[in-house]
């Protein structure tokens, strides 16, 4: 094999390839223009698979040339070559690295970055300060310096160097530009403390940049420190789970603020035996309040902390905010991105505000020491054993992560290197950021490491050891990236620069951005850009896409969640362009507002009314109560302990296989999917059948059932984000270890806070009902205060018609209260919507979206969320109903609706097929006018489920005078029929037989009124679900029913209901 010509665009990959046979097998050498080639120590050039594959990560002018390879063993040699053109980029620069505002004190340097996303030798670097050139050729020597990397340097700064400074790039293609506003204090008194607190900042800061700096350099350089070369799962992890942008100055303040601290100490007390527990009064006796100011400055812990401008109520009072903020007018950051997460119960720490429980060896909690996570893991919580469920389906669990990933993101620390340079993936030391999962000495699976690594969450400024700039101890708060509320943020992202570079933008039309397009596939997610440094490829030789783009970083973890933000992004883009027909006179930024606002909706809608009941059963619901309207007074944020444990609890109901079907409910070609191989493979949704395979998997499969032994599947604890030269992952460890990090008092302190029992022995743990369960807790434990909450809460036997057991049903209940109840644009609060708007949100499932979106959807289940044999089988995509879209149109655009009545409103989803109506006209030989169609929306309102129907009484009101109107019409239509003038007897079942003669003449009906209200045409056939089929005859509904028999099946194995079948069948089982 020789390599080829290529001709390939600056900054992207490429591969050349070199093979050759012989006795013995030769060995490959490269050259480049004539010089010797090996892999360099950056990694930009490897040489791979014994010298056959030179691979360049991102191309650059000096990477053109000629390319040797040569084949030589004892018998000889031979040669080839391939020349690499690079091409410039043909498009304008784009900035990747942005200056931030920022506060600088008089005599000091500052950086402002501006680094390009490409390199190109024709690209221009300038700046400008409030306007004015920054003259290279004067004011460089004396005041500035531009770096190669196109940062500028501003050398001892005074009161004339504030101002905003901007950056510009230009090339042939076009500009783009970027500013900052800069500043400058006067420097203060000095004292004698203030100068260790230079001293110790710049430590500090040096630090802690360097430790940042040698992880980027690990996650973001393709390289993984094994053989192979490529990133391995457990890297791949923390790619996609790595703060950016805002998230990362302000997790990098509060980490540089705590490292000062501590500096400060060893500078001026030196020498001292010091316990942390004396921290604060160390602190508060050597600096003053103006010292933990300057602090605060320097480190930018200062920065978020502004408070949000809400007086756009244009705005404010129809949209969300992308962040969140400005929902609660009263208290505008509740519920918003980058703020702390809120506690129901007083955190515990062994230092009481910051060390986290563990921390110290042989700490002593109610007489025991706390266990290892990994140990109670392999003892309690793992199993091999499955049992599936018999109600609900898989997409209850994925439902779960996806509804988390709008909700919490707690932000890892900005380093994988405690402050100390020691690297946490290969130590097994307690150094900050550092907190490693103790493996026991008998471990089943780990033998050849002490500990499984863990990096602690970031804490917020003015939390923990940074409380101190408030003059008052504070407990550590964990940072959540993400919005508090329902609102699709996982789809449109938490931020508005993110949420810019998620739109189309190209076109004024509201859309999202869209990837390339697959074989008989609909829109794919874009790919991450270049500059994102999240390269996804496991493996050279299995396949080379990248990563896909989309609201939540972690969209690529595994198929089925990466299926789910598919699917949501194809919604709006559908919602979008069907409202741009119906408003044509809108702009794209009301398109994609409107369409955001409802895609919001139907997730709140399908949250609370499908997926929640069947989470925390009819007891829960109750406990929830009606919608009474909106509460200022309640805070939506999402409580610490809500999203490291309660929310946890779906780990317990996933399949260790995702199942992938076909049409025809059949597995495909390529199989069903064990649970660690769909961890970051992209490339599986693309190139192996697309979303519906995964999504059809999940709402025809159960879901895991979980059992007091049967609690986390071991693909999730023995090998969640494998790697052959890596420890693998533990779920179930990594969940009881995030809630120590984080504070979480154990389980007692919670049943005490739902006023459930609380036990002081193991046999008063009344849910908990399995004795061996119980036995296993005390070894563990030693004391029941000591249970982890996670662990005790999972463990607890399920409430009725639930998944989840008494203590997890309350704190579920109080989170989704204040999700609903605190959200000012929760679709059910009155003027959110329109009344007839509302109606139609209300009638919004998962199953119609898929249908409307999904590759191939033809059929599914009306609640995907409950096994198709307990809701009458599948139906048919048209039988579905949808949101009519023409309720959203402008009043000034309503002069061309037809003339049945003056609010007629056209369907905006397939309800039945063309093609189905003329063969019913057909049959029944029945001239309809094309103006009065007889599949009106007449019938789309009386075809309706209990829930609907209590939403009509809103639209009677409004649409009195129409629905007279159109009583009219439909009296003169049954007139054209030759229809009495009657009321329509009630629909009666009976077995299918022929018509009774009548004994005297008599007018007959020509229609029938089925059991849901529907009007049928004479001779009428249809199916009202699989197992069914009725007639209508003369005004008499005749029905005829199949019956199944038992199926039995072999062990392990559910039956499954076909489409299109009534009765069960045992599946092919998974080879």
């Amino acid at each position: 094999m020789a390599p080829q010509n290529q001709t390939i665009k600056l900054g992207k990959a490429f591969v050349l390839e070199c093979d050759a046979d012989g006795n013995p097998l030769p060995t490959i050498d490269w050259q480049f223009n004539g010089s010797p080639l090996a892999s360099t120590p950056n990694g930009d050039l490897l040489l791979e698979n014994e010298n056959t594959e030179l691979v360049v990560s991102a191309a650059r002018q000096e990477h053109a040339g000629v390319y040797r390879c040569t084949a030589r063993n004892e018998n000889g040699e031979t040669s080839a070559e391939a020349t690499i053109q690079v091409e410039r980029s043909q498009s304008p620069p784009r900035v990747a690295i942005e200056p931030s505002n920022l506060v600088a004190i008089t005599g000091t340097t500052i950086e402002l970055p501006c680094q390009p996303e490409q390199p190109d030798l024709g690209l221009q670097i300038s700046w400008r300060r409030d306007g004015r050139l920054i003259d290279p050729n004067v004011q460089l020597t004396e005041k500035y310096q531009i770096s190669g990397a196109g940062s500028l340097f501003v050398k001892n700064v005074t009161i004339l160097d504030g101002g905003r400074y901007e950056c510009q790039l230009k090339n042939e293609f076009g500009r783009a530009s970027a500013s900052a506003l800069v500043t400058i204090r006067n420097n203060v008194d000095l004292a004698p403390g203030d100068r260790y607190v230079r001293i110790a900042f710049a430590e500090a800061a040096k630090e802690i940049d360097l430790a940042i700096n040698n992880t980027l350099d690990t996650l973001f350089s393709n390289r993984s420190s094994g053989a192979s070369g490529q990133p391995n799962y457990g890297e791949l992890l923390r790619v996609f789970r790595f703060p950016t942008g805002e998230a990362r100055q302000l997790a990098r303040a509060a980490e540089i603020y705590e490292r000062t601290l501590v500096n400060i100490r060893k500078h001026v007390q030196r020498g001292d035996n010091l316990s942390m527990s004396s921290e604060e009064y160390e602190f508060r006796d050597l600096l003053s309040r103006e010292h933990l100011h300057l602090v605060a400055e320097l480190s930018g812990c200062m920065e978020h902390r502004e408070m949000p401008n809400c007086t756009d109520m244009c705005y404010h009072s129809r949209y969300r905010s992308i962040d969140g903020t400005c929902n609660n007018l009263m208290h505008p950051t509740w519920g918003a991105s980058l703020t702390a997460f809120r506690r129901l119960a007083p955190p515990i720490y062994e230092n009481g505000f910051s060390m986290p429980v563990g921390w110290t060896r042989g700490q002593l909690y109610a007489g025991h020491p706390k266990p290892s996570a990994r140990l109670v893991s392999t003892s309690v919580v793992a199993t091999k054993e499955i049992t599936p469920d018999s109600r609900i389906t898989h997409m209850v669990m994925q439902w779960g992560q996806f509804l988390d990933h709008d909700l919490d993101h707690a932000i890892p620390s900005v380093s994988s290197e405690s402050w100390d340079g020691i690297d946490c993936k290969k130590s097994c030391e307690m150094a900050p950021p550092c907190y490693p999962i103790e493996v026991p000495p008998n471990d089943p699976r780990v033998k050849n490491r002490r500990c499984i690594d863990v990096v602690r969450s970031s804490a917020i400024c003015g939390s923990g050891m940074t409380s101190l700039f408030f003059d008052s101890v504070q407990h550590r708060e964990q940072i959540n990236q993400l919005t508090s509320y329902i609102d699709a943020s996982q789809v449109y992202g938490y931020s508005t620069p993110f949420a810019q570079e998620l739109r189309n933008l190209t076109a004024d039309e509201g859309l999202l951005r869209v990837g390339v397009h697959f074989p008989k596939q609909k829109d794919m997610l874009p790919f991450a850009a270049p500059q994102d440094g999240m390269d996804c490829r496991r493996n050279l030789d299995e396949n080379t896409m990248s990563c896909f783009v989309s609201g939540d970083i972690r969209v690529n973890e595994q198929v089925g969640l990466l299926a789910m933000h598919t699917i949501w992004m194809r919604e709006h883009n559908r919602l979008a362009t069907k409202l741009r027909e119906i408003n044509p006179h809108w702009d794209g930024d009301t398109l994609y507002q409107e369409a955001r606002k409802i895609v919001g909706a139907q997730m709140q809608h399908i949250t609370f009314k499908q997926w929640l009941p069947l989470i925390i059963g009819e007891s829960g619901m109750q406990l929830l109560g009606e919608y009474k309207g909106y509460n200022p007074q309640l805070n939506p944020s999402i409580a610490n302990e809500f999203a490291t444990a309660a929310l946890r609890f779906g780990h317990t109901i996933i399949n260790p296989i995702l199942h992938r079907l076909n049409e025809t409910f059949q597995p495909i070609p390529q199989g069903h999917l064990l649970l660690h191989k769909a961890f970051f493979a992209p490339w599986r949704l693309a190139y192996e059948g697309g979303v519906d395979p995964l999504l059809r998997g999940m709402l025809a499969v159960p879901a895991k059932l979980k059992t007091p032994d049967q609690n986390l599947n071991m693909e999730l604890t023995e090998k969640l984000f494998q790697a052959t030269h890596a420890v693998a992952l533990d779920l179930a460890a990594i969940n009881i270890q995030r809630g120590r990090d984080h504070g979480i008092p154990g389980y007692n302190v919670y049943r005490k806070f739902c006023n459930l029992s609380v036990a002081q022995d193991f046999e008063e743990l009344s849910d908990i009902s399995d004795a061996g369960i119980r036995q296993k807790l005390k070894e563990l434990y030693g004391h029941p205060d000591n249970v982890d909450v996670w662990l005790g809460g999972i463990l607890e036997d399920q409430v009725e018609g639930g998944k989840v057991g008494p203590l997890f049903q309350c704190l579920l209940v109080e989170q989704f209260r204040r999700l609903r109840d605190g959200d000012r644009l929760y679709y059910e609060n009155p003027g959110v919507f329109l009344p007839e708007q509302l109606v139609q949100i209300k009638q919004s499932n998962f199953g119609r979206v898929l249908c409307d979106v999904g590759d191939n959807f033809d059929q599914v289940t009306e609640n995907v969320f409950i096994l198709a044999k307990h809701q009458g089988g599948y139906k048919k995509c048209e039988d579905i109903p949808g949101i009519n879209l023409y309720l959203w149109q402008d009043c000034g655009s309503c002069n061309s609706l037809p003339a049945i009545f003056d609010s007629y409103i056209p369907q905006t989803y397939t309800k039945r097929s063309g093609r189905q109506r003329r063969d019913l006209r057909q049959q029944e030989d029945v001239q309809i006018p094309a103006t009065e169609s007889y599949d009106s929306p007449l019938e789309a309102l009386y075809d309706v489920n209990e829930e609907r129907v209590s939403g009509l009484e809103e639209l009677i009101g409004s649409f009195q005078k129409e629905l007279k109107k159109l009583h009219k019409k439909l009296r003169k239509l049954e007139d054209s029929c030759n229809a009495v003038d009657a009321e329509p007897v009630a629909a009666q079942v009976v077995q299918l037989a022929p018509a009774p003669v009548p004994v005297a003449p008599k007018p007959r009906r020509s229609h029938c009124v089925d059991d849901k209200g529907t009007t049928r045409l004479n001779n009428e056939v249809w199916s009202p679900d699989v197992c069914t089929k009725c007639n209508c005859f003369h005004g008499q509904v005749n029905c005829l029913r199949e019956k199944c028999g038992e199926v039995s099946c072999p062990p392990g194995i559910d039956p499954l209901t076909p489409p299109e079948a009534c009765c069960p069948h045992c599946p092919m089982p998974v080879k």
